[in-house]
């Protein structure tokens, strides 16, 4: 388990993931999106820079970049109702 978590995973699985776009051409994300939810979260409540992010304290295992962590941010920032 991520030591910096915002959410338990319970609570961003029912509650935030079915609102998020999932990938239409059968892409499927190296990274678990629970975790990436958790980062922006993080980042949202702590104030840090995207590059700031301790990515190795919120992702268990190896995690992606700050660089990819903001990409899904943009992209469900972007998602049209």
């Amino acid at each position: 388990m991520p030591e910096y978590a915002v959410l338990d995973k319970d609570t961003i699985k029912t509650e935030i993931m079915p609102y998020l776009s999932i990938a239409k051409r059968g892409y499927t994300s190296k990274f678990d999106l629970i975790e990436v939810v958790n980062a922006i979260l993080y980042k949202l409540k702590s104030g840090c820079q995207w590059r700031l992010l301790p990515i190795g304290h919120l992702f268990s295992g190896e995690g992606p970049s700050w660089n990819a962590v903001f990409h899904h941010y943009r992209k469900w920032c972007k998602k049209e109702e």
